[in-house]
C-alpha cells in the first residue's frame, strides 16, 4: 500500500500554513494540531457509557475525524502522541484516566479495552488512505464505506486482543460467542450513528474545500 498522500484537509480548510508563516513553520503547525488532536482523544474518552469491561465512548468518532481532517501521517502521529501521553500520565499521575478507565503502561497493554487503543492506529491509516489516496471522500457513500472499513480494523484489533490476552485469564468470558456479545454487539448502533455524523460533517467540509480550490 503506497501511502504517498500528504493531504491535510484541516491545513487547506483554514489556510493554517499561510496564517502562521513566517513566524511558525509547517512543523510547528503540525505539532500544535497533534497536541490538540491527542487532547481531544483524551477528553472524548471521558464522555462514556460505563459498560463493563469496555465502555462506550466518543473516541472512535474523534479518530474518524482525525483520519479525515489530518491525513494519515499527522493522524498516525496524533494517535501515537495520545498513547505516549497516556502511558506517561499513568507513570506520573496514576489517578488520571487519560484512557477511558485508566492510564499507564499496564493499562495500555493489559486492560480489557487495550486492543481498541491499539486499533486506533490502523483505523486512522486505513480511513485516511481510502479517503485521500483513493478519493473516497468525493462521494458520501464511499466515504461512509471508508469509515466502516476503518472500524473493521479497530474491531479486529480489539477482538483479537480480547481473545488472546483477556479471555484465557478471566471467568466472565469463556467462549468466542460470549466475547462477541460483550465486545461487539453493544457498540453497533452507537458506531453507526457516529459514522454517519463523522461522514456528513467531513463531506460538507471536503465539498467546501473543493469549491474553494
Amino acid at each position: 500500500m503506497a501511502l504517498a498522500s500528504e493531504k491535510q484537509p484541516i491545513i487547506e480548510m483554514f489556510n493554517i500554513k499561510e496564517k502562521l508563516a513566517p513566524k511558525t513553520t509547517r512543523a510547528g503547525a503540525n505539532l500544535i494540531l497533534i497536541v490538540i488532536g491527542s487532547l481531544l482523544l483524551a477528553i472524548s474518552a471521558q464522555y462514556k457509557v460505563p459498560l463493563i469491561p469496555v465502555p462506550i465512548t466518543l473516541q472512535s468518532m474523534v479518530v474518524m475525524l482525525i483520519a479525515l481532517m489530518y491525513g494519515w501521517k499527522l493522524g498516525a502521529a496524533t494517535v501515537i502522541a495520545y498513547w505516549t501521553e497516556g502511558i506517561l500520565v499513568g507513570g506520573i499521575f496514576s489517578v488520571l484516566p487519560w484512557f477511558a478507565n485508566g492510564s499507564g503502561l499496564a493499562y495500555f497493554i493489559g486492560s480489557p479495552s487495550a486492543g481498541f487503543l491499539w486499533g486506533f492506529l490502523p483505523m486512522v491509516i486505513i480511513i485516511s488512505y481510502l479517503a485521500h489516496n483513493r478519493a473516497w471522500q468525493r462521494n458520501i457513500m464511499t466515504l461512509i464505506l471508508a469509515l466502516f472499513i476503518g472500524q473493521i480494523a479497530l474491531y479486529t484489533f480489539g477482538l483479537t486482543h480480547a481473545f488472546l490476552f483477556i479471555m484465557p485469564f478471566v471467568d466472565w468470558m469463556n467462549t468466542p460467542s460470549e466475547m462477541v456479545a460483550i465486545y461487539l454487539y453493544p457498540f453497533i448502533i452507537g458506531d453507526l450513528l457516529k459514522t454517519m455524523l463523522a461522514a456528513m460533517t467531513t463531506f460538507y467540509f471536503f465539498r467546501n474545500i473543493r469549491r474553494g480550490n
